[in-house]
Parts: structure tokens; sequence; C-alpha cells
């Protein structure tokens, strides 16, 4: 039950530097499809962790809205390159509803298994106090977050048509979403931190990271007048998005390592033998 506690990091800065690096040596176009491929390697991953759990296990649940919520991205950049709508109202706006409804399910699914779990028989109520104090706190800036795009967007005055419409609730549910995942995934992070050396709770703490990320880009959005990350085109902003992109990819590839069957390990008289041997 123990992964590797720099393969998170490491995969995030490869992904983030491969993005910057092939947009300034190739072009924006390189750096969209750069993208585009680590938004496809997140569904792909979280497919895989998905079925490494057997049909019956808790957690295949959370990861399977998860998964579903990734999944929804490529359709998301596909409705927008086509221009496709609904009754006035762009398609990619109600994908992102959708989208952020399985994003925030999601981590409030990790939080009832893991809740339910064996895991966390041993915590106290008052540990379960503590964490909620401290994530609570830091919820704030989550809040902070929420509350600066609700002024923006309600400065504007108010939408004229469908579509801006959809626009301005896309914000917020998505705004009000990635806060859920920060916070959940901090809480989640502070109540396994001390279970197998932390290991189990690195999934979560990326998952914390990706929802901090996907946050700044809520509020890159609508203060530059945006509604979608397709919509982005500054490379910063797309950096960050970048990286967001890979936290939860990372946080796949983490949980898939702590699924993966470890060798056996082989000691006394056997081992003395092979070593003998090697010698």
């Amino acid at each position: 039950m123990n992964a590797p506690r720099g393969l998170g990091l490491l995969f995030c800065l490869v992904a983030v530097g491969g993005r910057y690096a092939a947009e300034l040596l190739l072009g924006a176009s390189a750096g969209d499809a750069w993208q585009r491929g680590l938004e496809v390697l997140v569904v792909a991953v979280c497919a895989f962790v998905v079925f490494r759990f057997s049909a019956g296990d808790p957690p295949r649940r959370p990861w399977t809205v998860l998964l579903l919520s990734m999944a929804v991205v490529p359709l998301i950049r596909f409705a927008t390159w086509q221009s496709w709508s609904i009754a006035g109202i762009q398609l990619q706006n109600i994908l992102l509803i959708f989208g952020n409804i399985f994003f925030a399910g999601s981590i409030i699914g990790f939080g009832r298994v893991l809740g339910s779990s064996e895991l966390l028989s041993e915590r106290t109520g008052g540990a379960r106090a503590r964490a909620l104090l401290v994530i609570g706190s830091l919820a704030l800036a989550g809040l902070a977050f929420i509350a600066y795009n609700v002024f923006e967007l309600a400065s504007r005055g108010m939408p004229s048509t469908s579509d801006a419409w959809a626009g301005a609730v896309t914000s917020g549910i998505s705004t009000l979403s990635d806060a859920i995942v920060f916070a959940g995934g901090l809480y989640l992070v502070w109540l396994l931190r001390p279970i197998v050396g932390g290991s189990i709770a690195l999934p979560y703490l990326l998952m914390a990271f990706g929802g901090a990320a996907f946050l700044v880009v809520d509020v890159w959005l609508v203060a530059t007048h945006k509604t979608a990350q397709t919509d982005l085109t500054d490379t910063t902003a797309k950096l960050i998005g970048a990286l967001a992109y890979s936290c939860f990819a990372a946080a796949a590839l983490i949980q898939a390592s702590l699924l993966a069957p470890k060798a056996p390990r082989v000691s006394g008289p056997a081992a003395a033998a092979r070593t003998a041997r090697r010698g």
C-alpha cells in the first residue's frame, strides 16, 4: 500500500513543462495538442483505476463518477469546435454543468466511502472536529473565489439571452464545484495522513491541488469575461489548466500504484540460498 512520493510531482512537472515547451518551440497549436493529449490521458488513467476495482468495491463508484467528469472535457472540446447549440444555448455550457456536478459528486463520494470504511474507524470525534475546523478555515479561500466571481458577474447586469444565462449559471456551478473538490480533498488528506505513512492520502492531496488550480482558472475566466477554458488564449492560464488536469492524472496513477499487487517477500533459508546463487 505504498506509493512513490515523488511520482505525482514528477508527472505534474513533465505535463506542465511539456506543454510550455511544446508551445514555446513549436507554436500555440502544438501546446494545445499537448493539452488535448493530457486531457485524454486523464480519462484513460481514471478508467484504468475504475477497472482495477472489482464490481462490488465501494471505491469504484466515486472513481467512476470522477471518470465521467473528466470524460466530459473532450466532449466539450469537440462541441466547441463544432459550435453546437441547443435552443440557443451552446452545448459546451450544458456539458460543463453536468461535468461539474459529476466533479463535485466524486469527492463527496470518496468522503462517504472512506467515512464508512475501517480505515477511519479508529479516528476519534475530536480528530474529526479538528479536521473540520482546519479544512473549514482553508475552505474560506474557496468561498472568497466564489464571492469574487458572483460579484463580477452581478456587476455586468442581468444576462439578456438564454445562452448568457447558461454561461452565468455554468460559471457559478463550476466555481462551487471546484471549491468543493478543493476543500473535500483537503479534508480527506487530513483524515488519512496518519495511515500507512500518508500514502493513501496522496491521491486526495493531488485532487485538492487540482481543484485549487481549477478555482484559479474560474477566476481567470470571469476576470477576462469568458465562460469555458476553451475560450482562454493566454499561456499562463493554459499552464494552470494543464496543472489541474495533470494533478488528477497523477492522482489516478498513484491510486493505480497503490492497487498494484506487490511481489511476495522471501526470507529465511530460501532467501539465503538465492543470495548465494547470485554471488
